[in-house]
């Protein structure tokens, strides 16, 4: 039977700034039950929401959470930060917002394909929770991960982008000497490498957190190679600083730079420094057990008045790997120096004989440390033989032993060629660094040809050196000709002169003929080099 209040309080209505005060309990003692209880609403003391029945179910009334920053382990409030999957353990995660549930919410960080949960979470309040997670559950490929709370309600919120999962970088060198370099002598584009791998593929900028790069050298801030033209000796330690958006690491390098050695013409060919001396000097050295190669002739010999054979070449002596020595003999093995000064002699070549001498004179030696070259032998005149010496001289006209020139040194080069008689007065071809002097045929018509010379790349380019000197002849058809590598060409008829050796060849002098003065030797050459790439 209906009350009064049940007829007179039919849709009345509310009013006063106060609240009403609904019916509470917990979720245990809701009474409503069937469609004839919908539209009931109370609080719920277990959830901490009002709630309503549909004729069903009972729905929480709620305010969707609010997600405003969040720290990780103990930093600063961010709305974005980065985890180190590879770190192990848990990252504790402080989420801040508004209206959380503090008795239901859930927190998740969803990634591109996967949701991963918490360990634990702590609802401190209606504006924090508290929460961990493992770190090796990130990876790159489910990243960025949202943040996202979820009230008991079911009405949830999320901050984007909020996690990325981080492998650590690391350098990709161990931290010391970083390597080295040479004054005046540009650094290779990555020889000097001071640059670091970020697994994640973020984009690194390098600098120069203290110390400071030896000087005319600098870093490259993107790729963290250190090129550049170093400018004085010493020791330069520095520390390198590696940087991405979510992390910073430093390693301490050092780079040394050294004075190259000094002395004679400098010049470089692919990593060979080059050493050139056309003239005695000195070669410093500055490092220790430099091992290098070399190429030492010395000075060719000159020929004889009257008749004379061509000049010897000077001895020829190489260590180029894959090339020659002269005599035919095998490249020798490198040499290996300790810091200091060298004297370096270049011999010159021996002068042609005058009226009164029955030889020309031998070329002077060539020395390189613990190498000498031998100087050519002299040319004979008419009725001498040619002198012994690194190649050995051409006889002249009519020897006293036919067909025998002057002997070359063993690993130096070949023998001069024999002189013959007759009419035509043809002499012998001084010896060369690869061939013997040729010895005339009989009365021939020409002078005997200088042996050839050998040719070395030691400078990065083909040079042929060290060419015996041409047999002079008197009335035949020619004089012989020089051997390839600078020797000088014999004289033809009365009254000519032989032709001079080439200078830094070690090419033998032209022999003169008859009543003329023979040409002299050219002088040698002293050629080291070295691999800067080894030193």
């Amino acid at each position: 039977m209906a009350n009064i209040r049940d007829i007179t309080g039919k849709n009345r209505e509310f009013t006063g700034t106060d609240s009403i005060q609904l019916p509470q309990g917990s979720t245990a003692q809701r009474v409503a039950s069937g469609s004839g209880d919908k539209g009931k609403i109370r609080f719920n003391n277990t959830t901490n929401l009002a709630e309503y029945y549909d004729g069903v179910d009972w729905k929480a009334i709620d305010a969707p959470p609010v997600i405003t920053q969040f720290t990780l382990d103990g930093g600063s409030d961010v709305t974005t930060a980065v985890i180190d999957a590879a770190a192990g353990g848990n990252a504790t995660i402080v989420v801040k917002g508004s209206l959380f549930d503090t008795t239901g919410s859930t927190v998740t960080f969803v990634g591109t394909s996967e949701t991963l949960s918490t360990e634990s979470i702590t609802r401190n309040n209606a504006n924090q929770i508290t929460v961990t997670v493992a770190r090796s559950g990130f990876d790159n490929t489910n990243e960025p991960y949202a943040i996202k709370v979820t009230n008991g309600s079911g009405l949830s919120a999320s901050l984007s982008d909020a996690i990325n999962q981080n492998q650590t970088m690391t350098f990709d060198q161990s931290a010391g000497s970083l390597g080295s370099g040479f004054t005046g002598t540009a650094v290779g584009s990555t020889a000097l490498d001071a640059s670091a791998t970020d697994p994640d593929g973020e984009t690194i900028t390098y600098s120069v957190s203290s110390g400071s790069l030896p000087a005319g050298l600098s870093l490259n801030t993107s790729t963290g190679y250190i090129t550049g033209t170093g400018s004085s000796a010493g020791t330069e330690t520095f520390t390198i600083q590696a940087a991405t958006a979510g992390e910073t690491i430093t390693r301490e390098f050092s780079i040394t730079i050294s004075d190259l050695p000094t002395g004679g013409s400098v010049s470089t060919s692919g990593n060979y420094r080059i050493h050139t001396y056309n003239s005695s000097s000195n070669f410093v050295n500055t490092l220790s057990n430099l091992s290098l190669e070399y190429l030492v002739v010395a000075g060719g010999g000159g020929s004889r008045y009257d008749n004379g054979g061509g000049g010897g070449a000077g001895g020829y002596r190489c260590s180029v790997p894959g090339e020659t020595s002269g005599g035919g003999a095998s490249a020798e093995s490198k040499l290996t120096l300790s810091t200091g000064t060298k004297t370096v002699t270049v011999g010159g070549g021996g002068a042609g004989g005058p009226a009164s001498a029955g030889q020309g004179n031998s070329g002077s030696n060539s020395v390189f440390d613990t190498i000498t070259s031998t100087g050519g032998g002299g040319g004979g005149g008419q009725n001498y033989e040619g002198r012994d010496g690194g190649s050995g001289g051409g006889d002249g006209h009519s020897p006293p032993a036919n067909n025998v020139g002057g002997a070359g040194t063993s690993g130096q080069g070949y023998p001069g060629g024999g002189g013959r008689a007759g009419a035509n007065h043809p002499a012998g071809g001084g010896g060369g660094a690869a061939a013997a002097g040729a010895t005339p045929s009989g009365d021939s018509s020409n002078g005997g040809v200088g042996g050839a010379g050998r040719a070395s790349s030691i400078t990065g380019s083909s040079v042929t050196r060290a060419g015996g000197g041409g047999g002079s002849i008197t009335t035949g058809t020619s004089a012989g000709t020089g051997g390839s590598g600078g020797g000088g060409n014999g004289a033809a008829t009365n009254g000519n002169t032989g032709a001079n050796g080439s200078a830094n060849t070690g090419g033998g002098g032209g022999g003169g003929s008859d009543g003329s003065v023979g040409g002299s030797g050219g002088s040698g050459v002293v050629i080291v080099r070295y691999d800067l790439s080894n030193v």
